[in-house]
């Protein structure tokens, strides 16, 4: 299966910094594009680039020409796009522009997996184990993050996407419930922000007040969308 599609030049973001008395090689050409050599000469090679002449190069050999004036009139043509889905991976068929469903959803599921590993190098399954140990033996997790030598955000950012992480981290929370999981005020609001009725009782991080205040942040954030 192919798609053709119509794509403004390459070129053509860069018309205005194209010398119309100047003369263009293919390495001149990569340079204003911000390209590969290999690749302008693949575009010349696939008429990406029309009109080019041959000339003899300085150090042996003959290489493809144009003037600024002939670049600016490619520039300003459209160009016809076709997606070959048959011989390329949906993944490469994005990055050169195709965007139907089966490449976004290929160049999604690529992104995803390349943030993941990013991630797992980051906070790796020592820094998680560290916290883990941490927070089990009722230090608050950013202060475990820190030891750990992570950021508050890339532990509770782990433990939006990784399952079992957050399960243990939740597991783990327990121990940093100020009044106990059985006391009638946990997974409260007065558990979670304490001091209640004048007595002096820090506000509560263990696992119960913080589900309590995910699920208000839920409906806050529903309330306004």
């Amino acid at each position: 299966m192919s798609r053709t599609t119509t794509q403004t030049h390459p070129l053509a973001p860069y018309a205005d910094q194209i010398d119309p008395q100047g003369v263009y090689t293919v390495r001149g050409i990569a340079a204003l594009l911000g390209m590969a050599h290999a690749s302008v000469s693949g575009m010349a090679t696939y008429g990406l680039l029309p009109g080019g002449r041959m000339r003899p190069h300085a150090r042996g050999g003959r290489q493809h020409v144009w003037t600024g004036t002939q670049l600016l009139r490619i520039a300003k043509r459209p160009v016809r796009v076709q997606y070959d889905h048959e011989r390329f991976a949906p993944a490469t068929l994005y990055r050169v522009g195709c965007r139907c469903h089966v490449c976004v959803a290929a160049h999604s599921a690529e992104s995803l997996e390349r943030r993941r590993a990013l991630a797992e190098e980051a906070f790796t399954a020592e820094q998680r184990m560290r916290v883990l140990d941490l927070v089990e033996t009722q230090t608050p997790v950013a202060e475990a993050a820190e030891k750990a030598g992570v950021t508050l955000h890339q532990v509770y950012g782990r433990a939006n996407w990784d399952a079992g992480f957050a399960e243990e981290l939740d597991e783990a929370g327990w121990s940093l419930c100020v009044l106990g999981q059985d006391h009638p005020q946990c997974s409260t609001a007065s558990g979670y922000r304490g001091n209640e009725k004048g007595q002096h009782r820090p506000p509560c991080r263990g696992t119960g007040c913080r589900e309590w205040r995910r699920g208000m942040a839920q409906q806050e954030r529903a309330a306004v969308t």
